[in-house]
Formats: C-alpha cells, structure tokens, sequence
C-alpha cells in the first residue's frame, strides 16, 4: 500500500505540471490529464499494481462523469429549443454518421466497429464548446445560441446512441425481449423517485451536509445496481441517477456538494485514457485516426454550414457555428470504452477514439479562439455561393426605407414594452437575422425584414438616409463599427444605440461616434427602453447619459489598468488606486508586505 500511495503522489505531480504547460498553451485540460496519463504510463510505472488501481479508479471516474452529465442535463433548455435546431441537427448528425461509417469500412473494419467510430463522428465537446463560448461573452448571440442548441439535442442523441449500441451483440431471443422491459422498468422507478420519494428525504437531508452527500452518491449506485439488474451498463444507470437528481427541486444543492468529488474521479477517468494509450497499435489504426481528425475538422464545419443555411440562417452566424464544433465528443470516448469494455469491438478502436479526440480538440481550440477573423477571411469566398441560399433572395429591393424613421437590427433581446415607446410602429423597421423571430414579429405587428447584414448585397443596399434612430443587438464590435460608418456617412445627424461586450469594445465604438453603447446584456432591454424614452422626449438626456458613461468607462479601464501592477504595492496603495488618486503620489508607500 506505501508503494501505491507514493505513485500515486508522483502521478499526481506529472498531472500537476503537465496541467500547468497546457493551460499555458490554452488548450483544453482534458488533454493535459490524458497526457499526463501516458507520460506516467511510459516513464514511472515499474508495476502493475498502480495501473490496475488507476484503471479501477477510471472506471469510477466514467462513472461519476456520467452521473455528473445526467445531473446537469436540463429538460427546460431542450423545450427552448427551436424546430429548426432539432431538425438541422438531426440531419447533420445523420451524415455524419454515414459519412465515417464508409470511411472506417474503406479501412476495412466490421460493421459494428464502423457503428461505434460513426457515432464518435456524430457528437462535437459539450464541455470545451460552451465554456469557450462563455469565456467569450457569447451565450447570448445569434451563433451561440445555435451551437448550445446543437449540443443539447446531439446530448438526446449520444444518449440513444448509448442505449442502442449497448443492446447490440449476439441476438439473444432472452436479450431482445427482457431488455426493452428492462427499460421500461429503470423508467418507472427513475420516475416515481424523483417525483414522489426523493424531494422530502433531500429536503431532511440538508440539515446535514455530510448525510446529503452520502445520500447523494447512495442515488447514484442505487441506480447503477438496477441497471445491471435489468441488463444495462453501469455507466448508464450513473446517467439516469443524476438525471434523476436533477429533476429534483433540491438539484443546484446537490450539484454544489458533489462536483468536486465528480470532477476529482473525472480527472482520473482522462488520466486512465493515458494510461490506455498503446502506441504499439498498428500503424494503419494511426492513420485511420489521423484521417478520421482531417475528415472531421474539413466536413464537420462545412456540413453545419451548409444545413444551418438551408434553414434560412445567415452566413456568418452559419460559419462561426460550423468552426466551433468541429471536434470530437468526450462521450464519444465514453461510448466507445464500452463497447470495448462489453466485447463488442476491440482495443484498437479505443486508441483509434482517443487520438482522434485529442486531435480535434488541440485544433479546434483554435479554431474557436480565432472563429471571428477566420470567419471574416470565409466569407469573401462563401459570399460567391451565398445566392443559392433562401436568405440573400432579393426581396429587400422592394423596400422604401425612406419611410423609416427608426431601425432596430436584431429582436433577440427586444419586447413589447421597447415598442410601445414609439406612437407610429409604422416608422419603426426590424432588421432579423434569426428565423425564430418572425412568426413573433408577423404577430406583433411590426414591420420587419428578414436578412442578414453580413449579406453584402443586402448590406449595400440600405439606405439609412431618413433614420433618426438605430438601434443595434449586434455585439462584434466590427459588424457595430461597419453600421456606424454607413449610418453617419447617410445621415450624419442620426444616432446610434449599441451593444458591446466588452469595456474596451465599448470606448472603442464611443471613440467611433456611438451616442450610446450597452454594455450589459443582462439590463439591455430594460435600460434600452428608459434610452428610447428619453430620446423620445429629449436628445440630450441621451447626450448627458453618454458623457457621464464615457467619464465612467474611462475610470473603470484606469482603475483595471492600475490595478494589474498591484502585486508592487501595499494594500494602502490598493486602496488610493481604487479611490481615483493618482499613481504618482503613492510611491510613497512601495512595498511592505
């Protein structure tokens, strides 16, 4: 045991150090736990009574990461999701799967291999996708939007997938028959605890924090017993015990006890991927992996392009949303794993899955990091094909815009309350690029049209020359500027609201002659509305707002700039910093700790 606990520290160290040089290199640190895995397979196993304890602590691990994604899966964002999501993402999927299926038979694998490299093929990294989009700030634009809507629905799918794969193999007559009922059985129990049983338990529970936890994780393996009662793997009763805890009223109580624990074993899970790792494979599983990555980062995006635009969405929201889920799925992993694990497929394809993940996910890094310029660099290309899509149809050309006196570019965020401020809606023109909007704005009344401004033969053709007022949801600072330009070359007294996310994007459009820019998506529409109501009545109450803004912004970037050179100074000099004196009369007071 002394001799386990000891490798176990140096492993520890190896995940340590590995994790540091690859956050430094900002990828993801799923990769740096697999890495660290095979390093330390490679360099400081002299055993095998540590790799057969990791390998026990990577099986809890695909347990608990399972658990964890059943306990943050959420029914109420799946009934927010639009039809055309489901629809695009139903058939992307589809040939995704048909896709790598053909190419893993041209390798000449079985069927039921090609099936479980397919379904690796279909679903793109829930949790390296949405939290580069939420280090970004674009949870709430167009694009974003879309690919958390994606994930969401190819979550429904991997789950199915899951379930199916699993009831694959020899065709028992017993297996065929008992299964499905088996189903139906983890259902009913699954529904009748979380409706009836669990929610007054938790609830006694929470008096004690260590009962809940223990609790907690009681659900989980109580669910994992069932399952393999009744003929499932044990991953997927973890599943369906956190599912079930997440539709308690009692979920974010849970969910804030046992995440560290669940993370913990996930770490080991990854770092069980490395020491699974054999580099003996055969030098054509290489290159299937190898191939499988380049078919995936060229037709992944191309094909989320192609079907998102088919739909009606504009080109640039289709092009973003293509680049950021371009990789492969950690579940993907996951299910192929256990595949291996229930003698479906052989060991080979779990190094063939593993290597393609982690291929995908060190360039699509990047690919997300630089989405916007390298999205602005496609569609000079993709704008000679953009005709042959619904939305550039030309119906624009029929428009009088010199009847429009104010003009909204996007509905997302926008209400009843915003339009009521304006007594003639028929001088009021929305510019939508979102397809779920229209049926909205149809009902509502206001007059609208469909496009994109990213559309350059729409874009040319707006004539802004009777606005008095434009109000922008876009929150690029590019496509902003782009609009400020066209709107004060048409009309230099008009003005223009708009949206930023970030500080230095807001000085950068108030330089560029914004009258006034928001700055947080959270208080947009209500503060929106108290501008409009102002602008309505006074224009130089919205001139007053955007001097006493500017002055506010530009001490906010002071103070932040000032304030990363505080590890110089003492916390009386932090102090003067944040209260507006000026650095030169704190010198002072340098450094004592």
């Amino acid at each position: 045991m002394n001799s386990f606990i000891v490798d176990l520290s140096v492993l520890f160290l190896v995940v340590l150090v590995i994790s540091f040089v690859i956050k430094l290199l900002r990828q993801p640190i799923i990769l740096g736990y697999i890495v660290s895995g095979l390093i330390f397979s490679l360099l400081f196993v002299q055993n095998n009574q540590i790799e057969s304890y990791i390998l026990v602590f990577s099986e809890l691990g695909i347990t608990f990461l399972l658990f964890l994604i059943g306990l943050e899966f959420n029914f109420k964002s799946f009934k927010d999701i639009g039809k055309d999501i489901v629809i695009v993402t139903t058939i992307q999927s589809l040939i995704f799967f048909i896709t790598a299926f053909l190419f893993s038979r041209f390798f000449a694998l079985q069927i039921q291999e090609a099936a479980y490299i397919s379904v690796l093929f279909m679903f793109s990294s829930t949790l390296l996708v949405a939290k580069w989009i939420e280090d970004k700030k674009d949870t709430h634009a167009l694009y974003g939007r879309i690919v958390l809507g994606i994930l969401v629905v190819q979550d429904i799918l991997a789950i199915a997938s899951f379930v199916i794969l699993n009831m694959s193999g020899p065709a028992e007559a017993n297996k065929m028959v008992f299964l499905p009922l088996g189903g139906l059985a983890l259902f009913l129990v699954s529904y009748i605890s979380s409706k009836y049983i669990l929610n007054p338990i938790i609830k006694f529970t929470l008096k004690y924090p260590e009962l809940m936890f223990v609790f907690s994780i009681g659900v989980c393996f109580f669910f994992v017993k069932i399952a393999s009662l009744l003929g499932y793997t044990s991953t997927m009763g973890a599943f369906i015990g956190g599912l079930v805890l997440a539709n308690t009223i009692y979920k974010n109580d849970i969910y804030a006890r046992l995440k560290p624990l669940i993370l913990f074993f996930s770490m080991l899970f990854f770092v069980g991927l490395g020491f699974q790792l054999d580099l003996s494979t055969y030098f054509e599983f290489i290159v299937l992996a190898i191939g499988l990555s380049v078919l995936g980062l060229l037709s992944k995006p191309l094909v989320i392009y192609v079907t998102l635009r088919i739909r009606g969405y504009d080109l640039k929201t289709s092009l973003r949303s293509g680049l950021n889920l371009a990789q492969f799925s950690e579940f993907g992993i996951i299910i192929v794993l256990t595949g291996i694990s229930g003698g479906f497929i052989s060991s080979q394809i779990g190094t063939v899955a593993i290597l393609a993940v982690a291929i995908t996910m060190i360039i699509s890094s990047y690919l997300i990091k630089y989405d916007d310029k390298i999205t602005n660099v496609l569609t000079r290309y993709f704008n000679w094909f953009d005709i042959l899509f619904p939305e550039t149809k030309k119906s624009y050309e029929k428009v009088d815009f010199d009847k429009y006196h104010f003009v909204f570019i996007g509905y997302d965020t926008l209400s009843k309350d915003i339009f009521s401020r304006f007594h003639n809606l028929k001088e009021v023109l929305v510019i939508e690029n979102d397809p779920a909007n229209l049926a909205i704005l149809k009902k509502e009344g206001i007059p609208h049209i469909y496009n994109s401004l990213t559309n350059h033969y729409f874009f040319d053709s707006l004539k802004l020359g009777s606005v008095n007022l434009l109000v922008s949801n876009l929150t690029e600072v590019e496509d902003n500027l782009m609009v400020l330009k066209k709107l004060k070359g048409d009309n230099p007294k008009s003005h223009m609201i708009v949206t930023a996310k970030s500080l230095k994007d807001s000085l950068t459009l108030y330089e560029a002659g914004a009258d006034y820019v928001l700055y947080s998506k959270d208080i947009n529409e209500t503060h929106l509305s108290v501008l409009i109501e102002d602008y309505s009545k006074d224009i130089n109450k919205l001139l007053e707002k955007k001097i006493k803004d500017v002055e506010r912004l530009m001490k906010k970037q002071e103070i932040k700039k000032e304030s990363d050179k505080i590890h110089f100074y003492n916390w009386n000099t932090y102090l003067k910093i944040l209260s507006g004196k000026k650095l030169e009369d704190t010198k002072d007071s340098k450094s004592q700790p």
